[in-house]
């Protein structure tokens, strides 16, 4: 059959179921309240850490990656999640997508369509994160000309926000790849409960298939390895990321094609 429902047609429509779940400005509203009471944490102790054998004392410069770390976990453990499961999943369970689905729409457009509304969303929390450090570290933090930050050795400001940006950069990166991975799993188990459970499964079970996928369970300080060049497992780290990125895209839209929604 013939498809003739655009790409942009698809991410608007699913943009739109997004934003009207409740769920969806509940999950944001908290992870930026974290963000607010994260830097109020951080002001309070002053220091922070590359990884649980290294601390790190936060000036101007050096806050926003800090800050992000400080923020992985609820990234990984319950923003991404909740709402890869509620779109890939509960999309599905409550028959959402039969009035999509009714049109000639292709199944794999559809699967990316969702992924990419998830990517620009988590990147929106993203980018919010790293504005928000970056104005917290100048306003709140002691104020510094250079900094130190692992294998960028001593810089400036321009040094420190090339790193920071490659930081956050790399941390979007694994997000997505997180999304696409929930999309996988909500294919298997479209109940969005259990596939909240399943994608856990996958974050906490990573590390014991491989050290490589430490970087599931500990965004930043693998990123801060990767960065810093500090270790074969983490200088891997970008090849791993691309290669779960393709995997996602590719057993996404073939899973997705072959399965009838509207039945």
């Amino acid at each position: 059959m013939k498809t003739n429902v655009s790409m942009g047609s698809l991410l608007k429509s699913e943009g739109q179921r997004v934003f009207k779940r409740k769920r969806t400005g509940f999950v944001a509203a908290v992870y930026l309240i974290f963000v607010l009471l994260d830097c109020i944490f951080l002001t309070m102790t002053n220091t922070s850490f590359y990884d649980p054998g290294r601390s790190v004392p936060l000036d101007s410069l050096n806050a926003a990656p800090f800050l992000l770390r400080e923020l992985a976990l609820l990234m990984n453990f319950v923003v991404i999640p909740m709402l890869a499961a509620d779109s890939f999943g509960g999309d599905v369970s409550s028959g959402a997508l039969r009035l999509v689905l009714i049109r000639p729409a292709s199944r794999s457009r559809l699967f990316l369509a969702k992924w990419l509304v998830q990517g620009m969303l988590v990147g929106t929390l993203t980018l919010l994160t790293w504005g928000i450090g970056t104005a917290f570290g100048r306003i709140a933090m002691p104020h510094a000309d250079r900094t130190t930050l692992m294998g960028a050795g001593t810089v400036g400001s321009g040094g420190a926000l090339l790193f920071t940006l490659g930081f956050y950069a790399v941390a979007f990166c694994i997000f997505l790849a997180l999304i696409g991975v929930g999309g996988i799993v909500a294919r298997i188990v479209p109940n969005p409960v259990l596939a909240y459970i399943g994608i856990l499964g996958v974050v906490v079970g990573g590390i014991y298939v491989s050290d490589r996928l430490a970087f599931l369970l500990s965004v930043s300080d693998s990123i801060f390895h990767f960065l810093g060049g500090d270790g074969g497992s983490d200088v891997s780290l970008g090849w791993i990321v691309c290669a779960l990125l393709a995997g996602c895209v590719i057993i996404g839209t073939l899973s997705w094609r072959r399965r009838e929604w509207t039945q």
